[in-house]
């Protein structure tokens, strides 16, 4: 049965602290050592960036893992999404009928509710991270704060 992590935390570089990677590792191999296989990203900032970096580094060594692209709206065309094949999976989740500006956060919902674990580096108390954050602590997922 698979696991799944998703990532939630800053967009912007200068958000995150120097040792954010190492941070990563460690909880990502935590998440492994919990049987955790699948990881979701939004593809969106620093840190979905730095995760992924983790992901990708460590699937050299666990063969089973799997990074996924969660997006909420075609901003790109599918060829340059494919191009970043580093992605095991792309899935344009249906959100319904929402405003661009609000898919987003659906799609952070979306994620959360079919994790079992969230990563989590979330420090402003404003702004998507935060709320994705929120939200995944009112449904009571298993969440790692770096």
């Amino acid at each position: 049965m698979e696991k799944i992590c998703s990532f939630c935390g800053h967009g912007k570089e200068w958000d995150l602290p120097m040792d954010i990677d190492i941070r990563i590792e460690v909880a990502v191999s935590d998440l492994i050592s919990k049987n955790v296989n699948v990881f979701y990203s939004g593809g969106m900032g620093a840190f979905d960036s730095k995760c992924e970096a983790v992901i990708l580094k460590l699937k050299q060594k666990y063969k089973d893992l799997k990074l996924i692209l969660i997006i909420p709206y075609l901003t790109k065309t599918l060829d340059d999404i494919s191009k970043a094949k580093k992605y095991d999976e792309i899935i344009f989740p249906d959100l319904g009928r929402v405003h661009y500006k609000s898919a987003i956060q659906k799609r952070n919902r979306w994620m959360i509710d079919r994790s079992d674990f969230l990563l989590s580096y979330v420090k402003n108390s404003t702004g998507g991270a935060r709320q994705s954050f929120e939200y995944a602590k009112r449904k009571g997922i298993d969440i790692t704060e770096l």
